[in-house]
């Protein structure tokens, strides 16, 4: 069977520890190519003392490489330029101090790479509802520290040999290009307005991912075309035939895929990031893919997304807002250590876990966005159409929950198409060509 249900993936006695042991230290989900080194390395290496090193302390050489090397950089460039003033003082408007946002990002930073959420979901939000950063300037550092952060902790996930799905990293980041593009050059939304629809928008996801939960035997996958169940990434294919000697397939998964990345890239063209929580949406909710598989595709995601996005700001748009900056040189040391241990701590944890974070985050962000902008008030410079900002929230809030739920009865249809070709006499006594 390639769907898991988790009721016969283990069983564990109901005592503080049996429960803390099953979603706290719940094991890692590895490639089997890296598997098969790790095997091979313990069974050739014995005597070699650099390799049994490097195989016995994989972990901590994982989070170690990118954070010295980060660090080493960025120590010469701040003691060379005498900058080390920049923790303690105040950026143009601001009333505190920079070292505030070091403190946010070091918890922010383990946050991204532990979940879905880039460290711009951190960020965005404490900026703009808390510090009174602009949009702008907290969507340029949003991007331009998930370069440093998501990256370091990208190396730490490929280096550990987690599983991640290739596939939508691929097709996702493709549609992510065109969208961040789009968005950069297109929308321009008022503050307000950014603030709350990041918000209402990934608390409808939470709502949506909590009632996906919520069901007793919710089937799971750890990737979209596993290699022992080809038949399920042929499910989406439409068209196929042969041109110019090359095979030529339509698959609806892929377009789905692109479109998705578009979207998300859109969002991080506004917020900083948005491509990761929209590949996680899409991936658990539609495809049913294990939240284990689908964070730390997010998290690649958002790294490369990041990347994209602070090249066209730096190279086709005149650069970054300058106030940017100066967040971001007091938070590099830190981040470029935190996201990678969040990766690494995440790893262990049980998916249900996982999405506990994503459930708390969004919340938490609603919250603070619906207290702190209250957007049913006349304000001047913030809110100037309290009734369109109210009206329009709790519309965008109904639309992506029910965009959301929509997602959720595909995948039940999904899941039910899987299953039926797995029940089939002809599937259980066929050779497995058949479906390759």
């Amino acid at each position: 069977m390639s769907n898991v249900n988790e009721e016969d993936m283990e069983e564990f006695d109901e005592t503080d520890e049996g429960c803390f042991l099953k979603y706290f230290c719940a094991g890692q989900v590895k490639t089997s190519d890296s598997r098969q080194h790790e095997a091979h390395q313990e069974l050739t290496t014995t005597n070699n003392a650099t390799n049994n090193f490097i195989t016995n302390h994989k972990q901590q050489i994982g989070i170690a490489v990118p954070m010295f090397v980060v660090n080493i950089v960025w120590w010469i460039y701040i003691l060379s330029t005498d900058r080390l003033g920049l923790f303690t003082s105040h950026e143009n408007g601001d009333d505190h101090p920079r070292w505030y946002m070091s403190i946010t990002m070091f918890f922010g930073s383990m946050l991204a790479g532990a979940t879905s959420e880039g460290g711009g979901a951190v960020a965005f939000p404490v900026m703009t509802l808390y510090f009174s950063i602009s949009p702008s300037t907290a969507r340029d550092f949003s991007l331009m520290i998930q370069s440093i952060g998501m990256v370091s902790a990208s190396i730490t996930i490929l280096w550990l040999g987690i599983l991640v799905e290739w596939k939508a990293i691929i097709y996702v980041s493709i549609g992510a290009l065109f969208g961040i593009i789009f968005g950069l050059e297109c929308l321009h939304l008022a503050p307000a307005y950014a603030k709350m629809y990041f918000a209402v928008v990934w608390a409808a996801f939470a709502f949506a991912l909590y009632l996906l939960n919520r069901l007793p035997d919710r089937s799971i996958q750890l990737l979209l075309d596993p290699p022992d169940a080809p038949y399920i990434w042929k499910l989406g294919q439409l068209y196929q035939t042969s041109l110019f000697g090359f095979q030529l397939v339509i698959n609806w998964k892929v377009f789905v895929l692109i479109l998705t990345g578009f979207i998300g890239g859109i969002l991080t063209s506004v917020s900083g990031t948005g491509v990761d929580i929209s590949s996680f949406a899409v991936l658990t909710i539609l495809f049913r893919i294990s939240e284990k598989t689908a964070t730390p595709t997010s998290v690649i995601l958002m790294a490369i997304n990041s990347v994209v996005g602070l090249i066209y700001r730096e190279g086709f748009q005149g650069g970054v807002n300058r106030d940017a900056w100066g967040y971001w040189l007091v938070c590099v040391p830190i981040v470029c250590f935190g996201a990678p241990l969040g990766g690494l701590i995440s790893s262990y944890l049980h998916r249900l876990v996982l999405a506990a974070f994503v459930y708390i985050l969004t919340f938490a962000q609603l919250v603070s966005a619906t207290v702190l902008i209250q957007p049913w008030k006349q304000q001047e410079g913030s809110v100037n159409s309290p009734t369109i900002l109210t009206s329009t929230s709790i519309a965008l809030f109904i639309g992506a929950l029910s965009f959301f739920l929509v997602l959720q009865v595909l995948g039940n249809k999904l899941v039910d198409a899987i299953n039926a070709i797995e029940q089939t006499k002809y599937f259980r006594y066929s050779t497995k060509e058949e479906f390759v």
